[in-house]
């Protein structure tokens, strides 16, 4: 009788054994702090890492940050108004307000010697993607993001289960495998031994490295194989629609100011999101002793592709001190032309430059006057 008990006691001690030495070793091995198979993040981690005091400024955001800002662009600018500054797009396809804070902490605790500013777009409103069990979402779901995103998500009493149930599931199971190492063998196997570039699954996605770190970061869409097929995907299937919401918001805006008009709820407890991203670069300051400040910008996309609303409330709550809003279509109007878009969401090349000199002219124009915390095209 005791025999059975004994035998599954054993059993039972070994796997538990076995999922701590997993998770033990992933967290002292190299993986934990070194970007592997992750692509363009992974060439602008180690290029930032190595001239982490060569910027005064940081540009973090998604897809609409990484083929909206030109850096090189940026900088001339500002050197015409006779302001000296250096930046680098740490733009990331794909990611989320979660992750982007993730990539925050560790651009924080770099200790950039000359980092100044940090533009931050954090339109993306969400603490996990779809894929979660994709090599980018594993990644960052570390123990201490993890539990940061189960709190969140437990604290919140608007929503319902229903809609927290899956976002609980969502970060366990990236967790899960980033904590096991699940595929790390595979990679390896794939990248050792059979030689197979796991960089980026989409061949026609592929950046050019040395053009990448060339432009600091930045990288159009106009200058992938499949931008061709992008516009036309979009042209073809999309463009009815996108016209269609861009006259919604113009007429919805034309009656009401841009902070009331984006007034819908936030989609997952974004206001304390921000609050915790503008929290953690307050505290750095007060370790390195060293000015940080945190830029928060919307860029030009519809309500129907983002939910701004949760950085209005943070700006209306005084969690965030400085927001400059781009996504107001009658006031950007050029922005949101067919000629300067590769699709709904993103800018083309020739948006991306337009939209870097609006910035860096509503920033040049902050930078003279500090007391202007809130730039909307109305001030």
């Amino acid at each position: 009788m005791l025999r059975p008990l004994v035998m599954f006691g054993y059993s039972l001690i070994f796997i538990i054994t076995i999922i701590f030495s997993s998770g033990f070793l992933n967290v002292i091995l190299p993986y934990s702090n070194t970007i592997q198979t992750l692509g363009e993040i992974s060439v602008k981690w180690q290029y930032l890492t190595q001239h982490k005091d060569d910027y005064d400024a940081i540009f973090l955001g998604p897809s609409t940050t990484y083929f909206g800002v030109i850096p090189k662009l940026f900088d001339e600018y500002m050197t015409t108004e006779g302001k000296s500054v250096k930046s680098f797009n740490f733009g990331i396809s794909g990611a989320n307000v979660s992750e982007l804070d993730f990539y925050l902490q560790k651009i924080l605790a770099l200790e950039p010697a000359n980092l100044k500013w940090i533009f931050l777009d954090c339109s993306v409103d969400l603490f996990t993607n779809i894929g979660s069990t994709s090599t980018q979402e594993i990644y960052w779901h570390t123990p201490r993001k993890t539990i940061e995103n189960f709190q969140l998500i437990m604290e919140s009493s608007i929503d319902s289960w229903k809609v927290k149930v899956p976002y609980i599931y969502a970060n366990f199971q990236s967790f899960i495998y980033r904590w096991l190492g699940i595929g790390q063998l595979s990679t390896l196997w794939q990248e050792r031994i059979l030689n197979l570039d796991l960089s980026n699954s989409d061949p026609l996605a592929k950046v050019s490295e040395d053009r990448l770190i060339q432009e600091s970061g930045y990288y159009a869409i106009d200058w992938q194989k499949k931008a061709g097929k992008w516009k036309t995907i979009f042209r073809t299937n999309g463009l009815d629609t996108y016209q269609k919401n861009l006259k919604n918001e113009q007429t919805k805006l034309a009656n009401l100011n841009s902070e009331s008009a984006f007034n819908n709820p936030s989609t997952i407890y974004g206001v304390k999101m921000m609050e915790n991203i503008a929290s953690r670069i307050e505290q750095q300051q007060q370790i390195n002793k060293n000015k940080i400040e945190a830029i928060f910008f919307i860029p030009p996309i519809l309500e129907t592709d983002s939910n701004p609303s949760a950085l209005y409330k943070a700006y209306k709550s005084g969690y965030i001190e400085t927001l400059f809003a781009f996504n107001n279509p009658n006031n950007f109007t050029k922005l949101y032309e067919l000629d300067y878009r590769i699709d709904s969401a993103h800018l083309n090349h020739e948006g991306a430059q337009e939209f870097t000199l609006l910035l860096a002219s509503k920033f040049t124009q902050y930078l003279n006057n500090p007391g202007q915390k809130l730039m909307n095209g109305r001030v």
